[in-house]
């Protein structure tokens, strides 16, 4: 290696090296580290109902920090589930207009997902 690339490569490695340890943090790859709260917040409502295209499903909601879903049917009657995972949360909205039926009743109800009727 000539003598000028090895200058190059020394000059180079100082902002990188101080790039690296600004930034480490955010480098490392760890694929069974917990979702942190930005992976969070991109799924679910953050609470919020939102409307459902459904016959007996007014609006539901998802807090993705909490894992509670909460389900506000036609009749007005509202309930919270617990401990409900992100990915049921999504297939209940990917199966719009019969999220109930296709998702909700089977995974929640028939599964004996804690359950409370708040409204």
């Amino acid at each position: 290696m000539s003598r000028g690339m090895k200058k190059l490569i020394s000059l180079l490695q100082i902002p990188l090296l101080v790039f690296l340890c600004s930034c480490s943090n955010s480098l490392a790859i760890d694929s069974n580290s917990e979702p942190t709260n930005s992976d969070v917040q991109r799924i679910g409502t953050n609470g919020q109902l939102i409307s459902i295209q459904s016959d007996n499903v007014r609006a539901a909601g998802y807090d993705a920090e909490t894992m509670v879903m909460t389900v506000q049917f036609m009749n007005g009657a509202m309930y919270e589930y617990y401990s409900v995972p992100a990915d049921l949360w999504e297939s209940f909205i990917a199966a719009q207009p019969h999220p109930w039926s296709s998702v909700g009743y089977p995974r929640l109800v028939q599964s004996g997902v804690p359950y409370k009727r708040i409204g």
